[in-house]
């Protein structure tokens, strides 16, 4: 397995990924719908990540193959508290097809690497509600709740 930064010749192999996760996330949460164009939407965003200073977009390859990415971002903390930078987890996807053993605590690890050397200390997650395989996941890495988003139809 390599773990490396991500190139634009990755994004099509990403984006399938990553629309093939939301597709599974669709069948255990209402909420998450996509756009008739998510994938290319996604992979504007994608691009700019790639350019992004302030981003770490990295990515799992096996035999010549994306099986997984991590997407980390450098942003200011929240006015007035500590820390006064905080890592945010943009993406975390996994081929869902192929067990590839050991690949998320890797691109979690890297990515933690390099949010330290930016002087981060604390990573941001937002976690699907009603996905335990990734709540298992998170937990096990040692993360807490600090906070809980809702959504409010208007």
């Amino acid at each position: 397995m390599q773990i490396r930064l991500a190139k634009s010749a990755d994004l099509p192999a990403a984006a399938q990924l990553w629309f093939d996760r939301i597709t599974l996330l669709q069948q255990v949460d209402p909420h998450v719908k996509l756009l008739p164009d998510a994938r290319e939407k996604w992979s504007d965003v994608a691009t700019s990540w790639i350019k992004d200073e302030q981003v770490s977009f990295l990515v799992g390859e096996e035999n010549g193959t994306l099986v997984g990415f991590a997407v980390v971002e450098v942003a200011p903390g929240k006015p007035g508290m500590h820390p006064q930078w905080r890592g945010i987890l943009l993406e975390m996807v996994l081929d869902l097809h192929e067990t590839h053993r050991g690949l998320s605590d890797q691109l979690l690890s890297r990515a933690k690497r390099w949010l330290a050397s930016a002087g981060v200390t604390q990573l941001e997650v937002d976690m699907p509600a009603r996905y335990p395989v990734e709540a298992a996941f998170w937990r096990a890495q040692g993360a807490a709740a600090c906070s809980e988003r809702l959504r409010l139809p208007i």
